[in-house]
């Protein structure tokens, strides 16, 4: 019988990207309890000095560095601070990312370069930059321990989402990006983990969507709380869970998807479908109201 492999965390540094709001902050709040060492940036240095100041006042060594991951410059100094500060880095946990939540018909090349920098690129070289540092970590370890990179996608990375185009675009590359590196890591010691979340309410909308006008209804105020994703990204961690789907309409996209993709492809366009014909009877009765709808399947 196999042993089910669990990450002690306790005195480990995990460089943590998205740290100052929703799954990147919970997640924050999760592993100091568990006494890892936490090295946080993201944009915004107010709400990351608050995420610190409760990380230190919790007696958990944490320090921020602020900084943009889709400027090379800003990734760089901001991986070389890290070690010269912890002296290295045992786990990568990105979490940092948008959305754009319309047609693709209605959208714009700017948005879908964002959408992509932050979401993919700036992910990818997060990873290439901390990768020297995983790899002393797996040739120092003691007591069965391997470094990781926890990468947070996306449900919408395993099927794509109607009005979602760019976001899903950019979660289909992470995914894919993931499943190569798991294996190609593998000769260093290194794991890579995936966790898929599906609609996950956010601490502030307007900055996390950079639109906002769907044909499609999506629940955001009802959505996934990030504290819940972000349990399950330090049990995956934890306990080394190669994938995760997270919440019940994630798992079952993901195992539809698998065994009744016709039926998942039929409910994406049905959705489609029944925004469209409610928005057309709205539009007969007020034109100006069928446009700002997004009303309740």
């Amino acid at each position: 019988m196999v042993k089910e492999m669990r990450r002690n965390l306790r005195g480990r540094v995990i460089l943590i990207t998205g740290a100052s709001r929703g799954i990147g902050r919970r997640a924050c709040e999760r592993l100091a309890k568990l006494g890892a060492r936490l090295a946080l940036t993201s944009r915004s240095a107010d709400d990351l000095a608050k995420v610190v100041g409760e990380a230190r006042a919790a007696g958990v060594e944490a320090d921020a560095i602020v900084g943009d991951l889709t400027s090379s410059s800003d990734r760089d100094r901001i991986v070389k601070e890290v070690v010269a500060r912890f002296g290295g880095v045992d786990v990568l946990l990105n979490c940092a990312g948008v959305c754009s939540f319309g047609e693709f018909g209605n959208s714009s090349e700017s948005i879908v370069r964002r959408v992509m920098e932050v979401n993919f690129f700036a992910q990818v070289e997060m990873i290439r930059l901390a990768q020297p540092h995983l790899l002393r970590s797996a040739e120092n370890a003691r007591d069965d321990w391997r470094p990781a990179v926890v990468n947070v996608a996306s449900i919408c990375g395993r099927w794509g989402i109607p009005s979602m185009s760019e976001h899903c675009a950019s979660k289909h590359a992470f995914v894919g990006l993931t499943e190569a590196l798991r294996a190609e890591f593998q000769r260093y010691g290194i794991d890579v983990l995936l966790v898929l979340p599906g609609l996950v309410r956010s601490d502030d909308l307007n900055r996390h969507l950079l639109r906002n006008d769907g044909k499609i209804y999506l629940d955001f105020a009802g959505a996934q709380p990030p504290d819940e994703v972000a349990a399950a990204v330090v049990r995956s961690l934890i306990k080394n869970r190669t994938e995760a789907a997270v919440g019940a309409v994630s798992w079952c996209v993901w195992m539809s998807r698998r065994l009744f993709p016709r039926g998942v492809r039929f409910f994406m366009q049905r959705k489609v479908w029944r925004f469209a014909r409610r928005e057309a009877r709205l539009i007969k009765v007020s034109p100006d109201v069928g446009s700002k709808s997004n009303a309740a399947d």
